[in-house]
């Protein structure tokens, strides 16, 4: 799986919008939509602020090997 559709599929699991972490991250909803498009190319600092905006570890967020699973998130959590 692609960094971009996990860091999707773990935004649209946690019933957030582009508009709500784009906010978190202190960006514009366009440049946040660009990082769900071609996340590979995002500085690291990015990929840390989006993992603490969806609540997850960064090395959770870019484990792309494994599909996402909204129970993964949770425990990601404890």
């Amino acid at each position: 799986m692609l960094l971009a559709k996990r860091i999707k599929e773990i935004r649209n699991s946690k019933k957030l919008t582009q508009v709500d972490v784009a906010e978190k991250i202190g960006v514009t909803q366009p440049t946040y939509s660009e990082y769900e498009k071609m996340a590979g190319n995002c500085a690291f600092y990015t990929l840390q602020k989006i993992a603490k905006a969806l609540n997850v570890s960064v090395s959770f967020l870019v484990d792309v090997d494994n599909d996402y699973k909204h129970e993964e998130a949770e425990s990601e959590l404890k």
